[in-house]
């Protein structure tokens, strides 16, 4: 157990967006909500969209469409088993804020094979109907999603030592998403997640995709079982506090 005891001081993992000027930090259960547009977006003509405007749904999948197809990110993604993370509009980095071109609808998509681990950030220009630009991305890069929680949730269900701490109340929990966050009963059992990053070099999930899972019942958070996925070695630690 003494490496559960070293995660206890991991750090959420920070993510670099080196050719983007506008970055948006999408949250492990509130990805999937829609975005609100803002008054100036609200009052612009639908046949004229700003860069930064909301992405309307058509525009949404067309990015992905774009995204997917280009034969960089085939080469690089193998295409199977490929999730979408994010989907963003941006604005590329000018010389100056003068510079910026706010007329151009550019979409930065971010893509994750977990297979492969390997992810890739695509800059699509929606104008050109072309990706303008593929980056790779190593797993440690991409945001970790709702997919994430639901494959640590699925993992350490299939664990003894989890179903033992948890007892007849094990089959009862289900992962917390966008929607039954907001519509969670003060009975229901739920599984959030935390994604962590290892500052220490020998722990695996130093470069490994990890997360530690909470169990609550309604608002109450259990004290235990304390339980770590490592999503990339398919592996689940589990502790449990000793006994006084």
């Amino acid at each position: 157990m003494h490496l559960l005891r070293s995660l206890r001081f991991w750090t959420v993992n920070n993510v670099n967006l080196p050719f983007v000027v506008l970055v948006s930090f999408v949250s492990l259960h509130a990805w999937a909500l829609p975005m609100e547009a803002s008054p100036q977006a609200a009052s612009s003509s639908p046949e004229v969209r700003r860069a930064l405007d909301p992405l309307t749904p058509d525009e949404q999948i067309s990015a992905v469409r774009i995204a997917e197809g280009d034969n960089r990110v085939k080469q690089l993604l193998h295409a199977e088993g490929v999730r979408v993370v994010s989907v963003l509009p941006v604005v590329t980095k000018a010389e100056s804020l003068q510079k910026l071109d706010y007329s151009t609808r550019q979409v930065e998509v971010v893509l994750f094979q977990p297979q492969g681990e390997v992810g890739a950030r695509v800059l699509v220009n929606l104008h050109q109907s072309q990706a303008v630009n593929v980056q790779p991305l190593r797993s440690d890069q991409v945001p970790m999603t709702a997919d994430d929680l639901n494959d640590a949730f699925q993992a350490a269900m299939r664990d003894a030592g989890v179903q033992k701490a948890l007892g007849s109340a094990a089959a009862s929990f289900r992962p917390q998403s966008a929607t039954n966050q907001i519509e969670t009963s003060k009975q229901e059992n739920l599984v959030t997640g935390l994604p962590l990053r290892s500052t220490d070099p020998n722990d695996p999930c130093s470069k490994h995709r990890c997360m530690e899972l909470f169990f609550r019942r309604g608002s109450d958070y259990l004290s235990e079982p304390i339980v770590l996925v490592d999503l990339t070695a398919k592996h689940v630690y589990v502790e449990r506090l000793k006994s006084k």
